[in-house]
């Protein structure tokens, strides 16, 4: 039976990422590439556009849409920018001083992963605050010792006719020497939130509770290993609340009870993931929709572990590796942080500059039946790292956590294959090449072959639900050529034919 989430807190339900790039002439080759990637959670089904927003993002990201779905205002941990993409007023300037200045602001996006969230003011339909990171560099060659800053910001969505504007900006929170991300978790009382983040080369971790009346004050724990100041790891709450994860390289993954009333850490159990290697990037970790499976990844495996079996390590599975592909052949598909969707999927973004995710399609399966697919899921536009920080929004609301009746179909996305992924053969070829896409486009495509100086020499369409055609190329000159796939929503793909008689 389906189930409807009318007007059920969706704040999570829009999804932002990409890179607005350079090129603003859409006759450049590399027009297409660029763009901000919407993904729409609602209508039951997950919908992809791209927009050309002024705006990049990086590592952080976070959006806030209303109850019904609807995106109020998002932020790259630069500035702020309504739902149009304009900056919204007061908005700019976010993680001032020395992080602002190295941390790729203000035209890239804050370089902090999982730098940022949103969460509304208990009890206010219209306020909501950001907490977000800066970190402060020591020595950038050598990855020296640095000093990070938790901030706020508050947003009064009341404002200029529901618009928005921001009230307060940049008011410190936490100065110290901070491991990465932050996360929160809806409070047991049902309103007020906690967040959490945890100290660099220390036991401590930092909690941060949020009231009706704003940050309520900040307490901290001493418990289990340090974290290593130097790894770009990823913590995490259960969607039921009752867990905290965290994951790097050095202190593996370590598993906490949580409890949402006094926001105390306890009862630790420490996992090994993956230790073959020995990287400063990509760790990542989620928990699937009934908490009951924990994903983790490096930056090349993705591992499952059941957290009802009796020995959790010995369940330890291995879902995948990365299999080497690199868009457009420079740029690896490698992994990079996980997020629990709408949808009940997880997607996990990738390190380097790629239009795709990759999906655990079904995280509440054991083993391999959780489907993980390497990019699994295509994008219009370049993404560097990019996925958006939530909460568990309904935690204790007695709606559910996600919903998997909301419908993953490509047909209906507006999405190209991935660079690479359009395969025209044999090559060299004579008097017939086959065209192959990798999967069927709703509107069909078009494969265009040009000569040496750019002249239209052949051309095919590739029909409407099908990922093959046949070309002729007899008559043409031996010599090289270039060819390129063209669909409604732009460029698929480009390459090399020599013709060879």
């Amino acid at each position: 039976m389906p189930i409807l989430l009318t007007g059920q807190l969706k704040h999570d339900y829009v999804w932002l990422n990409g890179t607005a790039g350079i090129v603003d002439d859409p006759s450049d080759p590399y027009y297409d590439d660029f763009g901000i990637n919407t993904l729409n959670f609602n209508h039951g089904e997950l919908n992809i556009t791209r927009d050309y927003r002024d705006s990049d993002f990086y590592q952080t990201c976070a959006s806030i849409s209303n109850t019904e779905g609807e995106l109020l205002f998002y932020t790259n941990g630069c500035k702020v920018f309504r739902a149009n993409g304009e900056v919204m007023e007061n908005g700019g300037g976010l993680n001032p001083g020395t992080a602002y200045d190295t941390g790729q602001c203000p035209d890239n996006g804050n370089s902090v992963a999982n730098g940022a969230l949103i969460l509304p003011l208990p009890g206010s339909d219209s306020t909501f605050y950001i907490f977000h990171k800066a970190k402060a560099w020591g020595d950038l060659i050598t990855l020296g010792t640095y000093d990070a800053i938790v901030y706020t910001t508050v947003v009064d969505m009341a404002l200029h006719g529901g618009q928005g504007a921001v009230l307060e900006k940049n008011d410190t929170v936490i100065i110290d020497t901070l491991f990465n991300d932050l996360h929160a978790v809806r409070h047991a009382n049902g309103g007020d939130w906690w967040v959490v983040t945890s100290d660099g080369n220390s036991d401590l971790y930092h909690r941060i509770l949020l009231t009706a009346g704003g940050v309520a004050g900040v307490s901290g724990q001493r418990i289990g290993p340090a974290s290593d100041l130097h790894i770009n790891g990823m913590s995490c709450f259960s969607p039921d609340g009752a867990l905290f994860g965290r994951y790097d390289h050095t202190a593996q993954v370590l598993l906490y009870d949580f409890d949402r009333g006094t926001g105390e850490l306890g009862n630790l159990r420490r996992l090994t993931a993956d230790t073959a290697h020995d990287s400063r990037l990509g760790y990542s970790i989620a928990f699937s929709p009934s908490s009951r499976f924990l994903y983790v990844g490096s930056l090349h495996r993705l591992y499952q572990f059941d957290l009802e079996a009796a020995d959790i390590q010995g369940s330890r599975v291995l879902l995948g590796e990365y299999d080497g592909h690199e868009h457009l052949g420079a740029f690896p598909s490698n992994f990079g942080f996980m997020r629990l969707a709408p949808d009940c999927r997880i997607y996990m973004s990738t390190r380097s500059s790629t239009p795709m995710y990759h999906v655990i399609n079904n995280p509440d399966r054991k083993g391999l039946a959780c489907d993980f697919v390497q990019r699994g899921l295509v994008m219009p536009a370049f993404n560097i790292s990019a996925i958006p920080n939530f909460p568990n929004y309904r935690l204790g609301t007695g709606h559910p956590v996600c919903d998997s009746t909301i419908q993953l179909v490509v047909g209906s996305v507006p999405v190209r294959p991935p660079g690479g992924a359009v395969r025209v053969y044999p090559n060299p070829a004579g008097g017939q090449v086959t065209v192959e896409l990798p999967v069927p486009l709703p509107g069909g495509s078009e494969w265009v072959l040009y000569n040496g100086v750019g002249q239209r020499v052949r051309a095919k369409v590739v029909a409407k639900g099908t990922v093959r055609a046949s070309v002729g190329i007899g008559g043409l000159p031996n010599g090289l050529y270039h060819w390129e796939v063209r669909s409604q929503e732009g460029r698929l793909d480009r390459g090399k034919l020599i013709v060879s008689k």
